[in-house]
């Protein structure tokens, strides 16, 4: 569980925000892995990221028990980036994206 529990201090301190923003709940940790649910723009699903061996990390996204993308070799300080552009981020619109979403009249 200290991987678990070290991947999750990895994501908060990297992107605080960024995590919220996909609605990220459920969190469970394994030996050598740590997995949540998110609720984001683009994506909703299970994210599962696993420390390899080689000291890196696989990201998959797991949609209806199957695996839907992997990203391999992994370091610690692009898997904010790698979950935020696959789960939230729609690109220079995504402001406006935001506001639709929040305030819908």
């Amino acid at each position: 569980m200290i991987i678990a529990q070290t991947i999750r201090e990895q994501l908060i301190t990297l992107g605080r925000i960024e995590v919220m923003s996909w609605g990220s709940h459920n969190w469970q940790g394994g030996n050598d892995f740590l997995q949540f649910k998110v609720q984001g723009f683009k994506f909703k699903g299970i994210v599962k990221i696993t420390y390899m061996p080689t000291d890196v990390y696989k990201i998959e996204f797991i949609k209806k028990n199957e695996i839907v993308e992997t990203y391999n070799d992994v370091y610690f300080d692009e898997m904010v980036n790698i979950i935020d552009n696959y789960v939230e981020y729609t690109g220079k619109n995504y402001a406006n994206d935001v506001n639709k979403a929040v305030y819908k009249f």
